[in-house]
């Protein structure tokens, strides 16, 4: 096959497309583990958790139902090309760049407080 420089663009940019659509989709399409379960649990257990999603949901209503939650979260793990960035750093560059709220006396990163407010709407007592 003669690969010429314009066929080569062309094979280019339907690759380029095509990576970030698959993307996008794994994006909006995926639930995975970490963004559902919070390591606030091992160190707070799951009712004080819940408490804690359940008011930061109240004090930010754009997020208070789990498709705005899972976008957001979706949104801070997005890098394009390289796959979804881990919660854990996620956590760490929120604290680094002062993204943190005050959830009932707590100092979370953003992320860890959206994690506890996305586990809050999943969840129920027994």
């Amino acid at each position: 096959m003669d690969l010429n420089r314009r066929r080569f663009l062309q094979v280019a940019a339907v690759g380029v497309i095509a990576g970030i659509a698959s993307a996008r989709y794994r994006r909006l399409t995926s639930h995975d583990g970490p963004v559902d379960r919070p390591e606030l649990l091992l160190m707070l257990g799951p009712d004080r958790v819940r408490e804690l999603g359940t008011h930061y949901r109240s004090v930010t209503p754009a997020e208070n139902n789990a498709d705005a939650l899972r976008e957001a979260l979706a949104d801070g793990q997005a890098r394009p090309f390289f796959g979804r960035k881990p919660i854990a750093d996620m956590v760490r560059d929120d604290f680094a760049d002062g993204r943190t709220v005050v959830v009932d006396g707590w100092v979370l990163s953003v992320t860890e407080a959206r994690q506890a407010a996305l586990f809050s709407v999943r969840t129920s007592p027994l």
